[in-house]
């Protein structure tokens, strides 16, 4: 992490070496004035301009490198995170599909067992309206059978 105030040497290690070679190659535009250093410690840096300006080239060139990094970073990341939405996507896809087979077959079953409770009903209510027939049969039986005994009674 940066901390303003500080000297280059003192913000970052030196991860990537930085020669002047690649502080050479860079165009004069993104070369840094000498003006714009003020927001940093000048004391606890190079006393001469030039030490000064090399030494906030050689940070500028360090924190480019960081940059390139984080981002090279960032899109590994982003890589990353496709592949577990992609892969979490697959995943909830066949649950849907599992339980989408799963429901239809519950819902097929159901439908069977409410066929053969149906069938059920029925032939119990054919077996009440045969019994009911009987018991009224029996009842005339057991009328006509009272009117014989009373009129044997009576005779």
């Amino acid at each position: 992490s940066s901390h303003f105030g500080s000297t280059p040497a003192q913000v970052l290690p030196l991860r990537f070496p930085v020669t002047r070679r690649v502080l050479a190659r860079r165009p004069p535009h993104e070369r840094v004035k000498a003006g714009s250093m003020s927001s940093m410690d000048m004391a606890a840096g190079p006393t001469g301009l030039k030490g000064k300006l090399s030494s906030l080239e050689d940070f500028i060139s360090m924190q480019n490198e960081e940059l390139k990094a984080q981002r090279q970073e960032i899109e590994s990341l982003r890589g990353d995170k496709s592949n577990i939405e992609q892969h979490y996507q697959g995943q909830l896809m066949e649950l849907k599909k599992t339980m989408v087979t799963d429901v239809q077959r519950m819902q097929d079953e159901v439908k069977k067992h409410f066929a053969q409770q149906k069938q059920e009903n029925s032939r119990i209510q054919n077996q009440v309206t045969t019994i009911k027939g009987e018991k009224t049969s029996l009842q005339q039986q057991i009328l006509g059978l009272q009117r014989r005994i009373q009129d044997l009674e009576e005779h």
